[in-house]
Formats: C-alpha cells, structure tokens, sequence
C-alpha cells in the first residue's frame, strides 16, 4: 500500500498505474480508505483486477471489463458500466447489494431470512445437489409484491434479470401463500410470467411442525425450562391446535393454518414464557433436524426448489 500510495503522490506526470487485486494484501476497511485516496488523483490513469465487489462499488469505474473462463480461453466482454451502476441501485431497491450476487451463476429469490439459510439444507441433504453457482436470497420486502406498487417491483426484478452486467440471472422467486388472495397469487404468477411460484402450505413454517424436531430443538435451548420437552406433550399441543381450529382434517389444517403462529404459541406455553420462537435461528434448527431424520416432511418444498434449480 505504501509503495502504491509512494507512486501516486509523487510522480511528477501522470501515470498508468495497475494494481492486482488489492483486496488480496487489505482488509475491506483499509481497501475502502485506499481507493478513495486514489479517487482524488484524476491525473492517473488507474487498472484495477479484483474479485471483489466492494472494490467495483467504491471505484465506480469509467470502464470495466468482466473476464469469463469459456473452456480453455479467457472470454473478455466490455460492460456498460452506466447500467451497472443502474443495476446497483435496483439491488438497493430490494434491500440487496452487488457483495450479496457478484460472483453468482444465478439466484433463486425466497420469502426471507429463514429460507435464505433453511434451503440449501434442503438442497444438500434431500435433493442431494451441490448448489453450484446458484445463490438462495430473501427478498427484504415481500409486502411491496401486494401493495399498489407491485407491479413496479415486479419490473425491478425483471430488470435484475434480463440486464447485462455483474447480476447474474434469477431462476425463480418462491413465496409463501400468507396473507395472498388467490387472485394475487395468480396475478404474480402472470405478471412474472411464472418466475413467480408458490408454497403448496401457507408458509414454509407449516413444514416444520414435526412433534420430535420441535421437542429436539427446545430440549437444546438452555434455560428453556426445568426438564426436556418431549415429542409426546408437543403432540398434545398440536393435536389441541388442531381441535380447536376451524379446519376438519390435520392434512387441511397443515395446509392452511398460521405455521409460524403454531410455533410461536408452542414455544411460549411449553417454556412457561422464558423463551419467545426465533423464526430464523429456531427455524433453522428444525430444518435441520427434519432434512436429517424426516426428510419426507420437506418433499414438497425440495420439489418446488428442484423444479427452479433444475440439475
């Protein structure tokens, strides 16, 4: 860094000056602060290689070029680095940065925090797939794909999708069915043109709502209460949910019901109130447990996942 930083404030003409992925010999912080050093500098005329895409967000630069790996030969394609930089404010528009997609082959949009970390389980362990280049992402705010603003959003990720650039291609948004008519959800589905898909089961929750995992998963959590928590009393509470409930069948009340209310009501009653459900750690933990000992519970969603993944 001090023999670049030597070169830049020293030099009596301009310079061409190329550095070789300084995010290599930096931490992020330190790269940061030295490009924007750089940036002052306009006299010199900097080539920067980096694998990162921090240093592609602080240089903004005037030209860039992507290098591919295309069989034996390196593919160099000249980006517009206008649309990248459109790019990356479309990212900012759903809650998303370049860091969270550069490098990607393709993404696979999900309802959230607990699908983002609970699917490629599911991917690994029951489709038994290596995810490759894909990456599972939670899109921030799933209410703006209900509100009067939808459509808009919708235009954002077809953007994301179809632009040329550092954003690789999305294969698929999967969404809980709560709180979506069945004329929204087709609505999505239409206006997407089927990128759009949803849950059999209201929520990704509803899958999770394995007596013997639950029980599992409060057994671990310290403090829960006095004694472990057994499969037998979790299926008590279930079956009391169920009775109580307005639907006829366990298999509609699986369906339908509010899974991630179930397991907050659960977790609150069974731990005398000390501990209140975590929908992504605790979530998480049951994904873990099902994908290992039940994996059948989460068939239908490793189909729907394997349908947009594909081999």
């Amino acid at each position: 860094m001090l023999a670049i930083l030597y070169v830049v404030l020293t030099a009596d003409k301009p310079q061409t000056i190329i550095i070789d992925k300084p995010q290599s010999f930096l931490n992020p912080g330190a790269v940061r602060k030295l490009l924007e050093i750089l940036k002052r500098y306009t006299q010199h005329q900097f080539i920067i290689t980096t694998h990162s895409p921090e240093v592609v967000s602080v240089v903004n630069p005037n030209t860039l070029f992507l290098l591919q790996k295309v069989e034996a030969e390196t593919v160099i394609t000249q980006l517009d680095s206008t649309k990248t930089q459109d790019q990356k404010l479309l990212l900012s528009e759903v809650g998303t940065r370049l860091s969270d997609v550069f490098g990607a082959d393709n993404i696979l949009w999900v309802e959230g925090a607990t699908e983002e970390s609970s699917f490629p389980l599911i991917i690994e362990h029951i489709l038994q797939k290596p995810l490759r280049g894909t990456k599972i992402l939670g899109v921030v705010q799933t209410g703006d794909f209900e509100s009067k603003h939808s459509e808009t959003i919708l235009k954002i990720y077809d953007r994301l999708t179809r632009g040329e650039g550092l954003i690789p291609p999305a294969i698929g948004i999967i969404f809980d069915r709560e709180k979506r008519s069945q004329q929204n959800q087709d609505d999505l589905i239409r206006r997407s043109q089927g990128t759009v898909v949803f849950l059999p089961r209201m929520m990704y929750e509803n899958y999770l709502l394995n007596p013997q995992a639950i029980s599992y998963v409060m057994s671990q959590i310290e403090g829960f209460r006095d004694d472990p928590v057994t499969p037998e009393e979790v299926q008590e509470k279930l079956q009391q949910c169920i009775a109580e409930s307005k639907y006829s069948t366990e298999e509609e009340w699986l369906q339908e019901v509010h899974g991630a209310k179930v397991l907050e009501t659960l977790f609150k009653e069974l731990s005398e109130s000390r501990v209140e459900y975590d929908k992504v750690l605790y979530g998480v933990a049951l994904t873990e447990w099902i994908v290992n000992n039940a994996p059948t519970d989460l068939k239908e969603v490793a189909d729907l996942i394997g349908s947009k993944i594909g081999n």
